[in-house]
C-alpha cells in the first residue's frame, strides 16, 4: 500500500493526497495533506483569499469512526496585480495538512481507505475552477513515517503560524480610518506583513505602514470601505521575513480620537 496517492494532473496543477505515515494504528493521530504543484505563474488561495478568488474546498470520505481536524494553512504570500486589488495565496507548490483521528477499535479492519473530493480555483490572468478525486489506502500496522512525505510535511510545519512567544503580546486600536496593530516583543522588528483572517476588515491593497520600535513594531492598517461594525479582536497572521509566522489575536480598543 502507499502513503502517496496517484498524482492527478489538472490543466494548471498536479494534485495528490499524501500521508506522513505509512500505516495506521488504533487510537492514533496521523497527518494527511493535499499537495498542489502549480504551473509557473499560476496560484491558488489562502483561507482568506483577499479581494478575489476562493480557498480550496475538500469533501472527505472516511471509514466509520474516523474523523478529521481543521485544515492547517501555511502562511500565504501577498499578490497584487494592480493598485485596486490584492489577494492572498500560494505560488509554486503548497501542502495543506490535516490531522486524521483513528478510532481505538478498528474491528479487524486490514485497510483504511480514505478519499477526498478536492475543488479549487487556480488563477493567472484568468481564474479556472478545477477538481480532482483523490484516494489513499493505508494498512493497519504500527505507524512509522514515510521518508519522502515526512520531509514535505516537515517543511510545511515551518510555514505554519505559531503562537506568539511567551513574552510577546499583540493589541490593536481602532481609529477613524485605521487599525493600529502593536506587537510588543523582546526585540526590534523592522520588516513584517500582516495577513487578516477575517475578510472585509482591512483595505488589502493599501500599503501597510510599519513603525519599528526597540521593543517590537506598530503596523498601521487602512480599514476596508465595507467595514461597518466595530472589531473586538483582530485575527490574523504576522509574517516576519526570514523568521516564523505568528498567529495574532489582538484585542481592539476603540480610540476616542
Amino acid at each position: 500500500m502507499t502513503t502517496r496517492a496517484q498524482q492527478i494532473p489538472a490543466p494548471h496543477a498536479r494534485v495528490e493526497l499524501l500521508s506522513r505515515q505509512t500505516s495506521i494504528a488504533p487510537g492514533s493521530d496521523l497527518q494527511l495533506g493535499v499537495h498542489f504543484v502549480l504551473d509557473s505563474g499560476w496560484h491558488i488561495y489562502w483561507i482568506n483569499p483577499g479581494d478575489s478568488g476562493q480557498p480550496p474546498v475538500f469533501r472527505w470520505r472516511l471509514p466509520e469512526g474516523f474523523s478529521l481536524g481543521e485544515i492547517q494553512w501555511p502562511h500565504p504570500e501577498r499578490m497584487q496585480s494592480n493598485p485596486q486589488l490584492a489577494d492572498y495565496g500560494y505560488h509554486g507548490e503548497v501542502l495543506l495538512p490535516v490531522v486524521l483521528h483513528v478510532p481505538p477499535g478498528l474491528n479487524n479492519r486490514l485497510l483504511a481507505e480514505i478519499g477526498v473530493n478536492a475543488k479549487w480555483l487556480v488563477c493567472r490572468e484568468v481564474c479556472i475552477p478545477e477538481h480532482a478525486q483523490l484516494q489513499l489506502a493505508l494498512p493497519l500496522a504500527k505507524t512509522k513515517q514515510d521518508p519522502a512525505s515526512a520531509r514535505l510535511f516537515a517543511a510545511t510545519d515551518r510555514l505554519l503560524p505559531q503562537p506568539l512567544p511567551r513574552r510577546w503580546n499583540a493589541s490593536a486600536t481602532s481609529a477613524k480610518d485605521e487599525l493600529r496593530l502593536v506587537i510588543k516583543a523582546d526585540k526590534r522588528i523592522t520588516k513584517a506583513m500582516f495577513f487578516p483572517l477575517d475578510p472585509g476588515q482591512i483595505d488589502n491593497p493599501a500599503p501597510q505602514k510599519l513603525q519599528p520600535s526597540v521593543t517590537g513594531l506598530k503596523i498601521i492598517l487602512k480599514k476596508s470601505d465595507i467595514l461597518l461594525k466595530a472589531i473586538s479582536v483582530l485575527h490574523g497572521v504576522l509574517v516576519i521575513p526570514g523568521g516564523p509566522a505568528y498567529r495574532i489575536d489582538a484585542p481592539v480598543r476603540q480610540s476616542i480620537q
